[in-house]
């Protein structure tokens, strides 16, 4: 791909494109930007902003190789002439194909800090020695960094000098402003590093034993739910007619009619959709792959948003961002998102506007119509039994048989 067949007008700027250092690189640059499916209008102006950039160096005479981010940090502040929105962006990209080519060195990083080098060691450790899931990795990992940033980077004291108070302090700090379920994670992920840095021999103490429970009941509360008539308002706001629209009903169709959690949707391949025995697999919270059976309305929804709203994309992954680069998610968050703005875009005021309420909500449902809490548990993919018992607590027809009457009222 060249910069003639992306900027198929005005020859004059065209061949000023090709003239001074990064003629060379120009083709590079624009192969780029339709191989990641940008625009024709955005890969034309980040062309035209690389253009420019090259007549400065020229002008300013700068060598090629001593182009660096501090150098377009400079340019883009300091130039006198309007910029495009997204030039720093542009150039970085340039200074990318640059550094690829060889035409300018390669950053030389900086060597890791200790703190860094024994949060990447607590990594190895619970991925290679205790075989955890990826997102219980990152949990215990956050809870190692917040931990060596406080204590290791900020104080510049040596593991040995670490106190059960200072632990006690920590946590304190933290408690003012998470929730509990969130305190969990982050104590529970405290104590396995705590019980590593002892396991390597970097601290003598069982600081771990200093962590403290945070106290959440389990199923002390009621799941938060929709009505059905709430899930088919959410599901029919969706713009079914542009791109957008077909992927996010393709979400939250997952989401409402099989249950799927925000990271499994996310996870979902095109090899995971087995067209003729109708049936998905499931990879989630480190378990097997699972097959489900794929309903037609899920199907179809499906099918739509692959055929007419799916852009290119060399990934395999089902959903990927609808401008360009045309990557998958990089996180669940994203799938939370989408659920959280179609509640709101339908107007429904609930407590909980996230993308686990349509598990919740399909539960509650299943429970009504006759569902065993074992069904319930087998469709949900739960472990635990005890995660599916909470659903126990909404239905109210089976428990006005278990309630006993109150004394002096009418039997």
């Amino acid at each position: 791909m060249s910069a003639y067949k992306i900027y198929r007008y005005g020859r004059e700027t065209l061949w000023q494109m090709y003239q001074g250092p990064l003629g060379g690189t120009i083709d590079r640059l624009a192969a780029w930007y339709d191989e990641q499916g940008y625009s024709h209008d955005y890969a034309v102006a980040c062309l035209k902003s690389a253009a420019r950039f090259g007549r400065w160096l020229e002008q300013s005479a700068v060598k090629l190789g001593d182009v660096d981010e501090q150098l377009i940090e400079h340019y883009v502040v300091q130039c006198p002439e309007p910029l495009h929105f997204g030039t720093r962006v542009a150039l970085r990209r340039l200074l990318a194909v640059l550094r690829e080519a060889g035409a300018c060195p390669l950053v030389v990083s900086e060597p890791p800090r200790p703190a860094q080098l024994l949060e990447q060691d607590f990594r190895l450790y619970l991925a290679k020695q205790r075989g955890l899931a990826a997102r219980t990795i990152e949990h215990y990992t956050e809870a190692a960094r917040i931990f060596l940033a406080a204590l290791h980077e900020r104080d510049q004291r040596d593991a040995s000098e670490w106190t059960a108070a200072d632990v006690l302090t920590l946590v304190r700090q933290h408690a003012q402003a998470r929730r509990p379920v969130h305190m969990q994670q982050l104590c529970t992920g405290l104590r396995a590093f705590l019980r590593y840095l002892r396991f390597c021999g970097k601290i003598q103490r069982d600081l771990a034993s200093a962590v403290p429970r945070i106290a959440r009941w389990r199923l002390a509360t009621l799941p938060k739910s929709l009505t059905p008539a709430q899930v088919e308002r959410v599901l029919a706001q969706c713009d079914r007619y542009s791109v957008v629209g077909r992927r996010n009903y393709a979400v939250l169709m997952l989401l409402a009619r099989l249950g799927l959690r925000a990271d499994e949707v996310r996870r979902l391949t095109l090899d995971d959709i087995d067209w003729r025995a109708g049936e998905l697999t499931i990879r989630g919270k480190g378990r097997a792959p699972e097959p489900m059976p794929l309903p037609s309305a899920v199907g179809q929804a499906l099918a739509a948003y692959l055929a007419h709203g799916r852009p290119p994309s060399t990934s395999r992954v089902v959903f990927v961002r609808m401008v360009a680069p045309h990557a998958p998610f990089a996180r669940s968050k994203a799938i939370t998102t989408i659920a959280s703005n179609a509640i709101e875009a339908a107007a429904i005021q609930t407590p909980c506007k996230g993308a686990h309420v349509f598990r919740h909500t399909l539960a509650t449902r299943m429970l009504g119509n006759g569902a065993s809490l074992k069904e319930i548990g087998h469709l949900l993919r739960h472990r635990d039994e005890d995660t599916t018992r909470i659903y126990a607590k909404v239905d109210l027809t089976r428990l006005r048989a278990l309630a006993m009457p109150w004394p002096g009222g009418a039997s």
